[in-house]
């Protein structure tokens, strides 16, 4: 099984190039060596979000998953990409907002060609996942809950639960609710969330909405029959913070991150959480 830092090597320049070609905001027509550069340093968050997933994917499926699998929420394909190239013998299947300015254009729909995925436009946050019963063995859900109205989250999770098999595996991550920046933040007068307001990417869609901490996302999915494999905590929010990656402000974010990782009692402050559960 490889490691953490050999999945980064590989994952990278995939995300990269997924932002390069689908991102909103991405200039047309930027070479990949010119976007190299431009985003030199600036995708450290993506990348350790996304080999984690890997990571604990191949953790606790020990590298055999079978049958088919489904991302809800795939955007540019940050993890949807890597997911198949470690897990080519899984059939896949992504859902995203037909909104989406890259869900219709040629360059995306071809990615998922090559790539073997199925491509479902649908709105999963007010319409039922268009799928059976008990089809998927593993359902990945990263930095998609906090997005959700709150009055569609119950919703949301039933169907999530209705479509996965007995004994599959629901991968999911999210912003914690209760990180170390978001108590300070607290502690000094504001808000952990900006008044949420539509995205401006898609009709519909919402920035942060509700953020949850682990033990609202365990209470959420024990109600529905599913039991935690493994769970963690990590920040890496440093690359968003300052002005530039030489900043004093990114420096000490930085240097808090290292030292997250070296003293369990701070871990539980990550400003991300990872879960993985199976249905019973």
């Amino acid at each position: 099984m490889m490691t953490r830092s050999e999945i980064e090597k590989i994952v990278e320049p995939l995300i990269r190039e997924c932002l390069r070609k689908f991102g909103d905001y991405t200039p047309s027509g930027i070479s990949a060596e010119e976007f190299a550069r431009a985003m030199a340093g600036e995708l450290r968050l993506e990348v350790r979000r996304v080999s984690l997933l890997v990571s604990l994917a191949q953790s606790v499926a020990g590298g055999k998953f079978e049958g088919e699998s489904l991302e809800l929420g795939c955007g540019y394909g940050y993890l949807l990409f890597p997911m198949v190239l470690f897990n080519p013998q899984v059939r896949w299947t992504a859902v995203e907002h037909p909104d989406r300015r890259y869900f219709n254009r040629p360059e995306f729909q071809q990615a998922m060609r090559d790539y073997k995925y199925q491509l479902i436009g649908a709105d999963f946050v007010r319409e039922p996942l268009p799928f059976p019963d008990q089809r998927f063995s593993v359902i990945t859900f990263s930095e998609t809950l906090e997005h959700l109205p709150v009055e569609r989250l119950n919703f949301v999770m039933d169907e999530i639960s209705r479509v996965l098999l007995p004994g599959g595996l629901l991968i999911a991550s999210s912003p914690n609710q209760a990180s170390l920046e978001n108590r300070i933040r607290l502690l000094k007068g504001g808000s952990i969330l900006d008044m949420p307001d539509h995205m401006a990417v898609a009709k519909g869609t919402f920035g942060h909405i509700r953020l949850y901490t682990p033990d609202e996302m365990k209470l959420l999915m024990s109600r529905r029959g599913f039991s935690l494999e493994v769970s963690v905590l990590e920040s890496n929010n440093s690359t968003y913070r300052g002005k530039s990656s030489k900043s004093l402000r990114r420096r000490l974010y930085r240097f808090y991150e290292r030292v997250e990782q070296r003293f369990d009692f701070l871990r539980g402050f990550g400003d991300t959480w990872y879960m993985v559960f199976r249905k019973n």
